[in-house]
């Protein structure tokens, strides 16, 4: 779609980027949780690529990315809008719909808040006072892709406020609605709602969906999906066939052996945290002057038991710098790198300044610990003896 448009206003400038005023209604601005039409402007030796669009009064407000030449203020330029990105998010707002209205009769109490419709992935965000688990959105995802394959027709009408008779069963936050007149979204038969989004003529143009993810506890609750519904079960089948012939079970027993094994972890963990107390580490002295500095290297021993060590060892000794390091197959390592309180150093500083650990870690100036690509302790020992050399 190519429209004529006029460049009324430039609100803000900062590089390539700007955000202009235009009059004429080629782009459908923002609404209903889905971002605005993108597309391009084009006038004699100017181009931008229009990334967004917003609804200011009877003009629109758009960001830009200027391409070529200067913002032509005052003059008319050749507005195209991405009908294919516009076609994708019009499919991806009535899968919402759908979806929505499957997870809401499914799951009576839950309630639909808003929604953020994305190219590639959206999301919905509801409130339930309820669990929410994998199974409630297998049984929605499958109800919605019936509905999908109903070819049920889709209807968007303009409803006056007056028509009190007309909004009998359609949802609606009258909270959020300014205009005189409501936009209302319907699926013959299915679901009614006012929105201000775009959407197909059918619910069989969207395809299909498959819900992606989910997070959050009661009572707010976020679920994803995406229309790219063979392209995922073709995804997720190629990892669920090697994880079931590496793992030895069928492919619908994987939830319980990976729930087995989970309590299984757990419960090391448990003793784990009760054994870590007695761990005592044979420390090498490296340097007792000015500042003592131990070391202690080991192949594939876990931080979390050596940390109770290293924390317990610079309580015992505030005067001391120690290092322990972890080597693993392959020459990495993990590592911890701790100080007393009575030293001043910076051990965050030291791993950016040796990058020969290849060493990457989070912490604070006296403790770091994280994972390095280089293993070798005699590189290790070298890095914290240059800290008291400073």
């Amino acid at each position: 779609m190519k429209r004529e448009v006029r460049v009324e206003e430039i609100l803000e400038r900062s590089g390539k980027k700007a955000t202009i005023r235009v009059s004429g209604r080629v782009f459908r601005p923002s609404g209903g949780g889905q971002p605005g039409d993108s597309g391009w402007l084009e006038g004699e030796s100017f181009r931008a690529d229009v990334r967004d669009c917003t609804a200011a009064g009877n003009d629109l407000i758009l960001s830009i990315v200027v391409k070529e030449g200067e913002i032509p203020l005052g003059l008319e330029v050749t507005a195209t809008v991405d009908e294919e990105r516009g076609r994708r998010l019009s499919r991806m707002h009535t899968g919402e719909h759908i979806l929505s209205r499957a997870l809401e009769n499914q799951l009576p109490g839950l309630y639909v808040e808003k929604v953020s419709v994305g190219e590639k992935e959206s999301t919905v965000f509801m409130t339930f006072d309820g669990e929410i688990g994998w199974d409630d959105l297998f049984r929605a995802e499958e109800t919605a892709n019936g509905v999908i394959r109903a070819d049920l027709p889709v209807r968007v009408e303009r409803v006056s406020r007056g028509s009190e008779e007309r909004f009998k069963d359609v949802k609606i936050k009258w909270d959020r609605i300014t205009d005189r007149d409501v936009s209302v979204v319907s699926i013959e038969g299915y679901d009614s709602i006012a929105c201000s989004g775009s959407h197909v003529g059918s619910t069989a143009e969207v395809g299909g969906l498959i819900v992606t993810g989910f997070k959050g506890s009661a009572p707010e609750w976020e679920v994803r999906y995406t229309l790219d519904r063979q392209e995922m079960l073709e995804k997720h089948s190629r990892v669920v066939r090697v994880l079931s012939r590496e793992i030895g079970c069928e492919e619908e027993k994987l939830p319980s052996v990976m729930a087995r094994l989970q309590e299984e972890r757990r419960e090391a963990l448990r003793k784990l945290d009760k054994a870590r107390r007695y761990i005592e580490i044979p420390w090498e002295h490296l340097s007792e002057e000015p500042v003592r500095v131990l070391f202690f290297g080991i192949e594939n021993f876990p931080l979390e038991l050596a940390s109770s060590g290293v924390k317990r060892k610079i309580e015992e000794d505030p005067e001391c710098i120690v290092g322990f390091v972890s080597q693993e197959e392959g020459g990495g390592a993990d590592f911890i790198l701790a100080a007393g309180d009575q030293v001043k150093v910076d051990l965050r500083g030291l791993l950016k300044e040796r990058e020969e650990l290849q060493a990457k870690g989070g912490g604070a100036h006296c403790w770091v610990q994280g994972r390095a690509g280089n293993g070798s302790l005699s590189l290790w020992k070298r890095a914290l003896l240059s800290v008291v050399d400073k």
